[in-house]
């Protein structure tokens, strides 16, 4: 058959038992068949207990990092965290029912509670509930089943055994034997975004829209004082507060000293090691105590597990409360069991309206007088395309990746220019963060709350000080953007090219 001839085109029939058959378009009722060989089989081979002629469907990328999905348990019902913890096969499928994923390496992931978050799927002392806290009970290797196109989640703590539901639908641990008590469904709410979001827009199709909305309302910007603290991100904080009991291996006491200048808003510190990073973690207390005094210096416990050597670390506040300004002196580590010690060096003012106008700052850890990995300000370029209502008043943030980790999602505040993100126009910002190696993809966020607040972005060019090479990044397109029903403000760009 010649490709794109009438009879090479296939019509999918989708299956109450959830399989599918590839039907001829063109001769109605001919499905493709295959013997228990491999090989196609002609219409007297179709009796091969109906298999034959059954396909199951696998999506790929359902299980990216921070997408979020449903574990369906039928056509109707869902695994679901009940507010006691618990959880049951029979919920609804709803958003009470929808998990976000954290993968932790290829195959196993985690699966966090959208509706209550920090309450993880686990399995632990013989049960399976949603009352994890993100530690090893919580990770799954997720095992796909041919016959039924199904998954099934193992914990890789306790091999052998597999989230399963008991005849009242309530979850437990069980051993896999191939029946539906181990297996489910999984339908993807909100896709990941381990890969680029999207192709490149066509800008002749947004345009319109945009500007009949730009005529229709404009939105004044947003408080500046915003910090990536306060957005989204923060909302998957995890405490961990003075005086709760952690294992001795992960403990670690962070020391932070206080310049002249205090602050009263919400600080929150991020570990990076050689295998990873643990954060943010926001450094309060149950007590009244009043934190982050001029010339005082405040204790936290934390847990860090896992993560290797640790060479970094990010701190800063949220800019909120009446003294949004902070003079940082000094951050100390010491692990609570081997009394290892790890300084930081700070000196520095996290102010919006002083200094570089951040709020946030990277330290590098410092042996011997010396920084093990030098402090780099990248000057971002963000160029603003010359389309017709391109420009935006939205706040927009910037995310560097290399092949030493990132730099956090930092808010693009003060540029060279007067007003940021104008039509055809090129803005200038430093990133200051720990020397992240290479450069590898940039992550974008335009919080624009109206159409009329849309931004096009043409590209994003990197420079490292004391360099001629810069590295290029394009965007050409329009933040946030709609892709598969859903609206994305978020898009990753990867390297296209270095100039040197």
């Amino acid at each position: 058959m010649v490709s794109g001839e009438a009879t090479t085109e296939l019509r999918v029939l989708y299956q109450p038992n959830r399989c599918a058959l590839l039907e001829s378009a063109l001769v109605p009722g001919h499905t493709v068949v295959f013997d228990r060989h491999g090989k196609i089989a002609d219409a007297s081979s179709a009796g091969y207990a109906n298999l034959s002629k059954e396909f199951v469907i696998f999506v790929k990328g359902v299980f990216l990092n921070s997408a979020v999905v449903l574990l369906a348990t039928s056509l109707c019902q869902a695994l679901c965290l009940q507010p006691d913890g618990s959880c049951t096969g029979v919920g609804s499928q709803s958003e009470k029912s929808y998990w976000k994923v954290h993968k932790i390496s290829s195959g196993i992931c985690m699966f966090e509670s959208v509706k209550n978050a920090q309450m993880y799927l686990r399995i632990k002392d013989g049960r399976c509930d949603g009352m994890g806290t993100g530690d090893v009970d919580c990770h799954f290797k997720i095992k796909k089943n041919l016959e039924n196109a199904s998954i099934s989640l193992e914990s890789t703590k306790s091999p052998g055994l597999f989230v399963g539901l008991q005849s009242d639908g309530q979850a437990k641990p069980m051993i896999y034997a191939k029946d539906e008590n181990v297996c489910f469904y999984p339908q993807v709410i909100q896709f990941g975004r381990e890969n680029p979001m999207g192709m490149s827009a066509t800008p002749s199709q947004e345009e319109e829209k945009i500007h009949e909305s730009k005529k229709q309302k404009k939105i004044p910007p947003e408080s500046e004082d915003r910090s990536p603290l306060s957005s989204s991100t923060a909302k998957e904080i995890r405490c961990f507060q003075s005086g709760k009991t952690l294992l001795s291996e992960d403990e670690w006491k962070v020391l932070v000293l206080t310049g002249n200048t205090g602050t009263r808003a919400n600080v929150t510190l991020w570990v990076y090691g050689d295998k990873g990073v643990t954060g943010p973690i926001s450094l309060r207390k149950d007590s009244s105590e009043q934190l982050f005094l001029p010339g005082q210096e405040d204790e936290f416990q934390v847990e860090i597990r896992s993560i290797g050597n640790i060479y970094k670390i990010r701190i800063g506040h949220d800019g909120t409360s009446e003294q949004p300004e902070w003079k940082l002196q000094r951050v100390t580590m010491q692990h609570t069991k081997s009394k290892k010690i790890l300084d930081f060096a700070a000196n520095v003012r996290l102010s919006r309206i002083q200094a570089d106008g951040d709020v946030v700052c990277e330290l590098p850890v410092v042996k011997g007088g010396q920084a093990i990995f030098p402090l780099v300000r990248y000057q971002v370029d963000v160029y603003t395309g010359k389309l017709k209502h391109a420009e935006t008043e939205s706040e927009v943030f910037l995310c560097l990746f290399g092949e030493r980790g990132d730099s956090g999602l930092r808010l693009l505040y003060k540029s060279n220019m007067q007003v940021k993100f104008q039509r055809g126009q090129i803005d200038k910002f430093q990133v200051a963060a720990v020397s992240l190696g290479k450069l590898q993809k940039v992550l974008l966020r335009c919080e624009a709350s109206d159409k009329s607040q849309y931004w096009y972005c043409e590209q994003v060019v990197v420079r490292e000080p004391g360099t001629t090479s810069k590295s290029i990044f394009t965007c050409q397109r329009w933040l946030p953007f709609m892709s598969q029903g859903i609206i994305h403000s978020e898009i990753e760009l990867y390297l296209q090219g270095e100039d040197y």
